[in-house]
């Protein structure tokens, strides 16, 4: 009788300790083992909005900056028990806005050097990709506050580099929002143009390796 009260009592703390592990340890060891893109079984597919999702760029050099934004195409997340676990995001390079000049002509001279061989080559590769390999859920957040720490590989002109950024992230009804507020060096994808690292005597045409990416994305079923 004793032995069978212990065991008992064994197999009750084995599943007590399993109830307590909850979605999101799940969630991480999923993300945790997944390649970089890859779905999940059993995991939520949701696509992202393009009409309600932008990517934002801002790039700055000695005499002040350019912004713009860029679209997206076809993308997806997956989501274990309502957390995000990994996804696939495609940029439309070919979809390169500029919004802070006004003049049409001196815009459209811009927008043409930036899909030009000095900066993104957009006729040779008119995508750019990011394949979420790790997702991290930031424990007790503030409100607010990036509560997820997301990895993955970032292409641009065919070269694949590893990236890192916090991000904010929710899902309600059936929706998931997520915001994402980081710099990349575009030196890393061959994007070297007024690079004070490549090029000497630049004067006012340094250009800031470091350009500032936004993210605003909105997913549903």
């Amino acid at each position: 009788m004793k032995k069978l009260k212990l065991f008992t009592a064994v197999i009750a703390g084995i599943l007590f300790i399993a109830s307590c592990a909850g979605p999101s340890e799940k969630a991480a060891e999923i993300s945790e083992r997944l390649e970089p893109g890859e779905k999940p079984e059993n995991a939520t597919i949701k696509t992202i909005d393009i009409a309600q999702s932008s990517v934002a760029w801002e790039g700055t050099k000695v005499t002040g900056r350019h912004y713009g934004t860029i679209d997206l195409k076809e993308s997806e997340v997956y989501l274990v028990d309502n957390q995000i676990v990994g996804g696939n995001i495609v940029i439309d390079m070919t979809q390169i806005v500029v919004l802070d000049i006004e003049d049409p002509g001196t815009n459209a001279q811009l927008q043409g050097h930036l899909e030009s061989d000095d900066f993104f080559s957009v006729a040779t590769y008119p995508e750019a990709t990011f394949e979420m390999a790790r997702i991290v859920k930031r424990e007790n957040a503030a409100e607010g506050e990036p509560n997820y720490t997301i990895s993955g590989n970032l292409t641009i002109k065919g070269i694949t580099h590893g990236v890192t950024f916090p991000a904010h992230v929710t899902v309600h009804d059936e929706k998931l929002t997520a915001k994402a507020d980081f710099d990349l060096d575009r030196t890393q994808w061959d994007v070297r143009f007024g690079s004070g690292r490549f090029f000497e005597n630049l004067g006012d045409n340094l250009m800031h390796d470091n350009f500032n990416i936004k993210l605003d994305i909105v997913a549903s079923k």
